[in-house]
């Protein structure tokens, strides 16, 4: 039975060589609303798809760097 969608599987994401290049694999199906996200953000940007999804997972990245920054200023305070 395969993995839960966006769930991670195990033995598999968390192995990943530094020193090669990945090739990130992202299924898209026709009707979901991601996938119609994906093409607007390419037509609009003019920018590959590729390109859509590394600045993406930057934004992605930033944003939860922020929550957890955010988090422990929190917990700092409720601490002291």
């Amino acid at each position: 039975m395969a993995a839960p969608r966006g769930r991670q599987q195990r033995g598999r994401s968390t192995d990943i060589p530094s020193d090669k290049s990945i090739r990130a694999g992202l299924m898209l199906h026709p009707g979901e609303p991601v996938r119609e996200a994906y093409e607007e953000l390419v037509a609009e940007t003019g920018v590959s798809g590729a390109e859509v999804i590394r600045e993406a997972l930057m934004e992605k990245l930033e944003r939860h760097r922020k929550a957890r920054l955010t988090a422990a200023k929190n917990n700092m305070q409720e601490a002291g």
